[in-house]
């Protein structure tokens, strides 16, 4: 009924991590049975006026550029047939950093400070997830700071490269999966992840959006089209981060607020419906569906 009540509505999924194929595969079996795929090419076709999408229209989104995707996702997507946006960190993808969140949780990973959220698995992922949470909120040159010195307080050394589980999209991955006919199109996500509104000048601002769309443009030969705001809730970017967003040239950008969309939205905050391929199977469903969302 969900699905029927908003045929008219556009829903965009958002992913960030890939473990289980299988999982992935039925959820895609879903997808192909009930809705119609769009790429974020048309969405944004759509958006500007051009010919309206097909009923149950469901566009796929993936945050971040972690390297599962083109192990996990990519065969699957193909498979099946269904286009996806991978909108990427530019300088994780160059291998000059690794993301900030899990370098958080890698130190209270491996800590060998003797403190006493570091005593047991629950402590040291309670204590990352709350010091990760409070770090969204500062402005990002504190955030940048308290980062520095975190290795030297849990007593932890941390790796230059991201390891395995945190590792990124290589750039010679996403042109491969950016050749004509595979359905993967590639957006940008900043250029090191901050939180934009706690991004304070506006041209540490500009280089984060416009900076990573350069970068990507670079690589890959051709026009990126596709924004995604870093944490993505109406708090987590500024009017200043929409105009620079639009002045970079993008067609959409997306957030993290919930939603389906209807035409005459405003491209550069369209809103999202978060899942994963662990999600029960029910509720993936009325995710896709819209249900109360």
């Amino acid at each position: 009924m969900a699905r029927w009540l908003n045929r008219k509505s556009l829903r965009i999924l958002m992913y960030h991590r890939f473990g289980d194929p299988v999982a992935l595969a039925e959820q895609c079996a879903h997808i192909r049975a009930y809705y119609e795929p769009v790429s974020m090419a048309k969405v944004a076709a759509w958006l500007e006026g051009g010919d309206a999408l097909p009923q149950n229209a469901l566009a796929v989104t993936v945050d971040d550029g972690y390297r599962d995707f083109y192990r996990v996702a990519y065969p699957v997507f193909r498979e099946f047939g269904i286009p996806a946006t991978v909108y990427l960190v530019s300088d994780f993808v160059d291998r000059r950093l690794w993301l900030w969140v899990d370098q958080v949780r890698y130190c209270y990973r491996n800590g060998r400070a003797k403190l006493a959220e570091l005593e047991t698995e629950e402590g040291r992922n309670a204590a990352a997830f709350k010091l990760i949470e409070s770090l969204k909120r500062v402005p990002n040159s504190e955030r940048q700071r308290t980062l520095a010195k975190l290795p030297k307080q849990l007593e932890v050394t941390l790796p230059q490269q991201a390891p395995q589980q945190y590792e990124p999209l290589r750039w010679d991955e996403v042109r491969e999966m950016a050749a004509t006919g595979t359905g993967i199109e590639f957006g940008a996500h900043t250029r090191t992840h901050p939180v934009l509104s706690r991004v304070k000048k506006a041209d540490d601002l500009a280089e984060e959006i416009a900076g990573s769309k350069r970068r990507i443009e670079q690589q890959l030969d051709r026009t990126v089209n596709h924004f995604c705001y870093p944490n993505g809730s109406n708090e987590d970017f500024t009017d200043a981060a929409v105009q620079a967003v639009r002045g970079a040239g993008f067609r959409t950008s997306v957030t993290t607020e919930k939603g389906l969309i209807h035409s005459g939205v405003d491209p550069l905050r369209l809103p999202r419906i978060g899942v994963q391929p662990e999600l029960d199977s029910d509720y993936f469903e009325r995710c896709a569906a819209g249900f109360r969302v």
